[in-house]
């Protein structure tokens, strides 16, 4: 019986096989098979001692099992990490479930959020002139990215579709990012970075706009993935999220060019937002590349009108024109 009280010791360590069977378990609770929504009892069954024919154990191997029989299979016979498999959201529900980052608990009243890193890009003509304005050890940073051998890819997060990183390979760098920021310090907290993993796994994957895939480019493995939504006259860097090999390459601070260089060449768009920061450290780290801290960030970053996408963008969700979202948030803002 799930419910039954025993002792489990717990092993704090990450590894792919570990990924992998936390990723079938709550694959099935995602999937809306009650029984795996025990996240608690995941943890216990892939990091735990329990003896085999236990009933996590059995839990754990159909939920892998189940893994095995859906997944897609390459030419040479081995699963495709990187194949989408979550659940194919409306545009309009990926709309509405990305308006919380934009600003919606400002807007309304309800809650206040931490302040946001902002830049305005009206300040610049192109990407060279904000590189110039930076300490010089940032553009030694910056130039160590732009050396780096990995390729990068835009996906878009389609309606009635899986999002293009709902797939086990952008778990691991889910995964191994949260593990590495939150629990590197503190040891003892590794559980609770791995359960913060997965709810902003579901968050991202839950949410609109589009990724920036990095791959290594000799082996073709997925090191990170940058998470960008554009509304408004704003660009949010909404999630970025590496892998513990990404994090010696220099990944980020060249999502953060890319962003900055995009925003500035967009006519449309006046802010990039890279969001809250995690720790002071992180914070002072956005700044020193020219995001300054607001408190009142929803006044300088203009998160009103719809949402926006890229060039090329082909939405196969023909019921939903984005009114339905736009209806919504007026609603939200109280008729504005």
């Amino acid at each position: 019986n799930p419910n039954d009280e025993q002792r489990v010791l717990l092993i704090p360590e990450l590894n792919d096989e570990r990924i992998t069977k936390l990723f079938a378990w709550i694959s099935r609770a995602f999937a809306g098979d009650r029984q795996y929504d025990n996240l608690m009892l995941a943890i216990a069954a892939v990091f735990g001692n329990l003896p085999p024919n236990t009933s996590p154990i059995i839990m754990l191997e159909k939920a892998v099992s189940k893994m095995s029989e859906t997944a897609t299979i390459d030419e040479n016979g081995k699963v495709e990490e990187d194949a989408p498999s979550g659940t194919p959201y409306s545009r309009m529900e990926r709309e509405r479930n990305s308006l919380g980052a934009m600003g919606a608990g400002q807007w309304t009243g309800q809650y206040y959020t931490r302040p946001h890193a902002l830049l305005d890009v009206t300040n610049y003509t192109d990407v060279t002139e904000w590189v110039k304005s930076l300490p010089r050890g940032c553009k030694r940073t910056l130039k160590k990215a732009d050396a780096q051998n990995f390729t990068v890819t835009t996906r878009p997060i389609l309606g009635n579709k899986p999002a293009p990183h709902s797939s086990l390979a952008h778990f691991k760098c889910v995964a191994e990012h949260e593990v590495r920021v939150i629990a590197q310090q503190e040891p003892e907290i590794f559980f609770d970075a791995l359960a913060e993993a997965v709810s902003r796994y579901l968050g991202t994957t839950r949410m609109t706009g589009e990724i920036r895939e990095y791959r290594d480019a000799d082996t073709g493995k997925i090191l990170a993935f940058a998470h960008e939504v554009r509304k408004g006259r704003t660009v949010r860097g909404q999630w970025f999220y590496a892998t513990d090999e990404a994090s010696k390459r220099y990944v980020w601070f060249h999502s953060v060019k890319s962003l900055v260089e995009r925003a500035i060449g967009d006519k449309n768009i006046d802010v990039a937002d890279l969001g809250p920061s995690g720790t002071d450290a992180f914070g002072e780290l956005k700044e020193k590349y020219g995001f300054k801290s607001v408190e009142e960030w929803t006044a300088v970053a203009d998160y009103q009108g719809p949402f926006r996408y890229g060039e090329g963008f082909e939405d196969d969700d023909e019921d939903d024109d984005g009114f339905g979202a736009s209806l919504f948030e007026m609603l939200m803002r109280g008729g504005r």
